[in-house]
Parts: structure tokens; C-alpha cells; sequence
């Protein structure tokens, strides 16, 4: 974390507060800039024909525009043959490094393997994750004179991996493999990584490889990689090879635990009977039975949890313990854990919190009262609890940093930052944040902080709040927590009837207000909407596309957590659980027995995911709600709140 010397601290903070709003653009003529956009866009069509007379003319125009460099890198893409070896060489001189390097240079290379002109592969070549490229540039050393040895410990990295590499690589590893380099323990290396959750299907032909009286642990981990139950019967492990049988169980049994409980437990009694199993093993398999038996409430959790902590001290298992039993509502054992946790965690807010939670439930009003009241001086989730319980306003600094408008102009025009905020005007995102991506790399750690004050002052938010999460300046309320798109998140909050402070802690937990943000599962844009739940909201067919506009997104976005009020009886704490695991999961976590209380029930969410997702966004809504000049009692009411048993849901205003 950044830190800063008291004056620095100052200089940033007194600085006159007009600099805040001010919006300062890379140097240049409002009207000529527009024009340039709209030539590089007609330039981009015609790169086919960079001999024409109209692809000359508009070049004219272009000159000195900040993406310039762009239109040659895509002529020279296109055309990256030998006639034009002075000019990609140039051009690769002249940005490498930056993101106008690679693509051009990858496109080259596959031209110089295509030819086969190793000298110059060879001369052009930089370290790549492309491992086709990597490979061939392997192939050509083994050509030359090279020193063997390196290039074959590099081949080695390539091929002890747990899934297949491209066949470009095969010559190389021919001859790494000529050369002797591919020994037994390598082959045993590698099935473990494909065995334990890397490409099964590369276990047959690693077994071709081992000799006959270890090619059985082949199979053995390809059938516990199909069923983690066939570990259950210890007598198809023949104990020739213990450690990598155990390398095997462990797996299976780490898989089985959470399908078959009591199988696994009793398994592993068989387990220790039969191996000397070493302590660090041991450890492991403790931390990964206590989770899974705590998840699932199985009687037996405490115990393992005990064992996983007597064995070793580590964070998540304290948290798993103290969650457990908060869970059975032993408030004096919950401090007993707390007090077990050592010094340098438990300094942590949320340990801090549950032990004076613990203080007020066991009647030690004043210990209860010290810990929250120096807890309620936290802008944190835990301290906004904190502040609930002693019923009084959140505490939220906000201290803004500023800069002269000198300090931001230097960064604006900078080439990367030209370059940045004109793929901005264009809506080419992910070129933007390439190149900003790489502006950072380029500057020292307060000239980190203005360019993300300067990300705020052309309205990019992600990266202005990237920017104060990566330097470690948190203070910067307003700018982290920006009133984003407010006039589509406000009208769509309003129109369906949810708190407009809740539609913004989603979009910010969310997307950091990034409109074009695409996760891996396939939610988009600011709200992070599935298609599928959009047209179900929709009840007709759209197009998936329409979800990286904002004004669409936040109309289904805020429709969505209306239907998920609907469904969770108007909780917005349960409504923001289901936004992030789903209603009927959730549904599945509410006590059915004995009333919890709130704070409780949000420590338990067996997913961790899910647990930290609520906390994120129950404190953002507290933030937002003061930002809109709503009361500040979200979490006055959460501190009353129970959930399940007989006990009526408590509704959030």
C-alpha cells in the first residue's frame, strides 16, 4: 500500500477544490479531433488498398493524430512481408513495448516461420505467452548454437504442464526428450498436474511413458478423476509407490467429502492405517474436511475444526471456526476461538467486530460498547455494523485528492494517454485500457494517483477506481464511488420501485460502471445482466448485445431486483444474495428452526463469494445512500434484523 509523508498527504489535500470537477483533455482542437475519429474510422476499411490515392489523401489528414500508429500497424498486419521488413522494423523499434508491438509482431513472426527464415525469427522474437511462437523459437536455437541446456530447461517448463500443448511444440520436445531431459519424475510431475484438475485426457498417453510397475497410478488417477468414490476401497491401492498414491487420495478424498461425508471420514481412517502420512499432508486434509463438514452443518465440524486449528494457525479456518459456532449461537466459545486467533489476524475488522458482538451477548456492556465504538470510526462494513448497533450515523471521510491542472495535463499527453482517450471517444474499451494498462507502467506512484483522478475527469470510472485500489489512496470517496450514469440508474429505480442507493452498490460491486464488462458465465454490462435473465424480465427475444448499453441494462438491472424483492418477502439482504447465487439457492440458506440474526446469518453464507459480495454491497449502498442524502439507518435496522424460525422479516427502508 502506498503510503504518504504527512506533507505530501497535505499538498495533495488543500489544493483548491475547483481542480475536483475540472476536465482536463490531451491537448488539441475539439472540431479537427472529431474530424481525425471519423478519418481513422474510414481509414480502417480501406488499409486493403494503402496505394490508393483516397487512402493517401485521408493519411494527410491523419498526420499527428494520436492513433496514426494504429492505421500502420493494421497496414503493416496485412501486408508483413519481406518488401516491408524496414518498416515493421522501424515501427517495432519505435513502440515496442507498448500494445501497438505485439500484434504486428506476432503477425510477423508467423510470416518469418511460414518462409522459414530462422535469423530473423530469431532477431525478432520476444518472450510471449503464445506458445506455438515459443516453441518455433525454441526449434530455431536448437538450429543454431545456442547453449542446449537453457533452451532445453525451458522446453521442460512448456511440457510439465497438465494439459496438451500445440504441435508446434513436437520437434522441440523430440529432441528434448533425445536429449534425455524427459525423465520418470518429469512424467510423474506432469500426471499429477493433469490428474489433479488439468486435462484428464492426457493420462493414457502419459502411462506409455512410465515404466510397467508405476503405470498403474495412470489409471488409478483417471478413475478417481471419474468417480472420487473409488477411493473409498483402499485395496485397489497396492501401497508400490505411497507417496504418489497418496498424491492420488488426497485428491479423491478432498472431491468425496463434499458428496459423501461420512465415506470420505472413514475412508481416511482406513487412509492413515495404512501410510505413513506426513504432517503437511495431515494439515491439508484437516483444513479441507473442516470446511466442507462446517458448510454442510455435519455434527462432526467442530471436531475437525479443532484438529485444523491445533494443526496449523490459518486465517481461513479461524474464520470458518468463528462462523461455525456463531452459527450455534456459543457466544462464550466464539470469544474462546477469537482469543485463539493469533495476534496479527486478529487485529482484523472482522474478528474485532464478533469479539464485542460476543461482549454485548454475554452482558460485558463495556467492553461491548469500547470495541464498537472504535469500530464505528471505520468506513467498513464491519463499522458501519458497528455504528448500527450504537445507533448512530456512519462515519464517511471523505478527503478528495487534487491536483494542479499542470500536474494532469502533463499525463494527458502523454502518447499512451492519447492514445487511451481517443479509443475512449470511440468506445473501443478494451484498446483503451490497454494502453492506459500500460500508461501506468510508465509512471511514478503519485503521477499513478493523478491519472486516476484524470480517468475521473473524462468520466472513466473503472480505471479511476482501479487506479485508488491498486495506489492504496482509499479516501477518495466521491471518486470511487462515483454517481455513475445516475440519470439511467435513478429513473429505472424509481420506476421499479427499488432503493436507487442499492442500484448503484450492484453496478459498482458489479462492473466498477465498466458498460462493456463481460464475465466468464456471460453477464454484461454495468449491471451484470445474463441475457437469459433479461429476456426472461423481457418476456420476449433481445439481443445480447443490447445489454452493454447502460440505460437498457439498468432498466433490466433494477427490473431484476424488483422480482428478487418479490421473491425474498421485500429483503433487500436476501435480494442482494440471490442477485449474486441465485433466489432458490439462497432460499435454501434461511433457518428454518430458530431465528438468527442478520449480521449472523451474512457470516454464514456458505459460499464465499456470495458472503463477500453481500458485505461489498451493503456498505457501497451506505455510501451511496449518504451521496443521495437519504437517512442513514440501513444499518440501525440491519442490527435488529433476525431471519427464519417464527421471527418476521424486519424490512429495510
Amino acid at each position: 500500500m502506498l503510503r504518504f509523508s504527512k506533507v505530501v498527504f497535505i499538498t495533495f489535500t488543500f489544493v483548491a477544490h475547483s481542480f475536483a470537477t475540472l476536465a482536463v483533455m490531451p491537448d488539441g482542437n475539439s472540431d479537427e479531433l472529431a474530424h481525425q475519429r471519423n478519418v481513422y474510422k474510414a481509414l480502417e476499411n480501406m488499409v486493403a488498398k494503402p496505394n490508393s490515392a483516397e487512402y493517401r489523401r485521408l493519411r494527410e489528414q491523419l498526420h499527428g493524430y494520436a492513433l496514426e500508429p494504429y492505421i500502420e500497424q493494421i497496414t503493416l498486419k496485412r501486408y508483413p512481408y519481406l518488401a516491408n521488413q524496414q518498416k515493421i522494423d522501424d515501427f517495432l523499434t519505435k513502440y515496442e513495448g507498448t500494445p501497438l508491438d505485439r500484434p504486428l509482431r506476432h503477425k510477423w513472426l508467423e510470416y518469418l516461420k511460414k518462409k522459414d527464415l530462422p535469423e530473423l525469427y530469431l532477431e525478432y522474437f520476444s518472450p510471449t505467452a503464445n506458445v506455438e511462437l515459443t516453441c518455433q523459437y525454441l526449434a530455431y536455437q536448437l538450429q543454431g548454437e545456442s547453449n542446449q541446456q537453457q533452451v532445453f530447461e525451458q522446453a521442460s517448463k512448456l511440457w510439465v504442464v497438465g494439459r496438451s500443448q500445440p504441435n508446434e511444440c513436437d520437434p522441440v520436445f523430440d529432441a528434448w526428450q533425445k536429449a534425455g531431459y524427459r525423465t520418470e519424475d518429469k512424467v510423474l510431475a506432469r500426471m499429477q498436474l493433469a490428474g489433479n484438475g488439468g486435462n484428464q485426457t492426457l493420462l493414457p498417453y502419459l502411462k506409455t511413458l512410465l515404466p510397467k510397475s508405476k503405470q498403474y497410478l495412470a489409471d488409478l488417477w483417471l478413475s478417481v478423476r471419474r468417480s472420487p468414490s473409488f477411493v473409498s476401497r483402499l485395496s485397489r491401492f497396492p501401497q508400490k509407490y505411497p507417496e504418489h498414491e497418496m498424491d492420488i487420495l488426497q485428491y479423491g478424498l478432498g472431491r468425496l467429502v463434499w458428496r459423501d461425508e461420512e465415506l470420505a471420514l472413514k475412508t481416511w481412517q482406513g487412509v492413515l492405517k495404512r501410510y505413513q502420512v506426513n504432517p503437511l499432508r495431515q494439515r491439508e486434509m484437516a483444513s479441507k474436511f473442516a470446511i466442507a463438514l462446517t458448510i454442510d452443518e455435519h455434527p462432526k465440524a467442530e471436531e475437525w475444526l479443532e484438529k485444523a486449528n491445533h494443526q496449523q494457525a490459518d486465517d481461513q479456518i479461524f474464520r470458518w471456526h468463528l462462523a461455525h459456532v456463531l452459527k450455534s449461537g456459543d457466544w462464550q466459545h466464539a470469544l474462546d476461538v477469537i482469543d485463539a486467533i493469533p495476534k496479527k489476524a486478529s487485529q482484523d475488522l472482522s474478528f474485532r467486530y464478533w469479539q464485542a458482538r460476543a461482549f454485548e451477548q454475554l452482558n460485558a456492556v463495556d467492553n461491548a460498547q469500547a470495541g464498537y465504538d472504535l469500530l464505528s470510526k471505520q468506513r467498513h462494513y464491519y463499522g458501519f455494523l458497528a455504528s448500527g448497533k450504537l445507533s448512530k450515523s456512519p462515519t464517511i471521510v471523505d478527503r478528495p485528492l487534487e491536483f494542479d491542472p499542470q500536474t494532469l495535463a502533463q499525463i494527458a499527453n502523454m502518447p499512451a494517454a492519447k492514445r487511451a482517450y481517443e479509443f475512449l471517444q470511440l468506445e473501443r474499451f478494451t484498446q483503451a485500457r490497454r494502453e492506459w494498462f500500460y500508461l501506468q507502467s510508465q509512471l511514478t506512484e503519485e503521477q499513478k494517483l493523478a491519472s486516476a483522478v484524470l480517468a475521473d475527469s473524462w468520466q472513466w470510472h473503472d480505471r479511476a477506481i482501479y487506479g485508488f485500489s491498486t495506489t492504496g489512496y482509499l479516501d477518495d470517496i466521491k471518486r470511487r464511488f462515483p454517481m455513475a450514469y445516475r440519470t439511467e440508474l435513478q429513473n429505472h429505480s424509481e420506476a421499479n420501485q427499488v432503493d436507487p442507493a442499492w442500484a448503484f452498490a450492484i453496478a459498482r460491486r458489479e462492473s466498477s460502471f465498466m458498460t462493456d464488462a463481460n464475465s466468464s458465465a456471460g453477464a454484461r454490462g454495468l449491471m451484470q445482466l445474463l441475457p437469459g435473465t433479461a429476456r426472461y424480465l423481457a418476456k420476449k427475444r433481445i439481443r445480447s448485445n443490447v445489454l452493454y448499453n447502460p440505460d437498457t441494462n439498468a432498466e433490466f438491472g433494477t427490473q431484476y431486483l424488483r422480482y428478487l424483492l418479490d421473491k425474498m418477502d421485500n429483503n433487500p439482504v436476501l435480494a442482494t444474495a440471490s442477485y449474486n447465487a441465485g433466489w432458490r439457492r439462497v432460499q435454501k440458506w434461511i433457518p428454518k428452526d430458530n431465528a438468527m440474526p442478520m449480521d449472523v446469518w451474512i457470516e454464514t453464507i456458505p459460499f464465499k463469494e456470495t458472503r463477500n459480495y453481500v458485505k461489498a454491497v451493503l456498505a457501497y449502498r451506505q455510501i451511496y445512500a449518504q451521496q443521495l442524502g437519504q437517512p442513514s439507518t440501513l444499518f440501525t435496522e440491519l442490527a435488529k434484523m433476525q431471519l427464519g424460525g417464527n421471527e418476521q422479516l424486519i424490512e429495510l427502508n
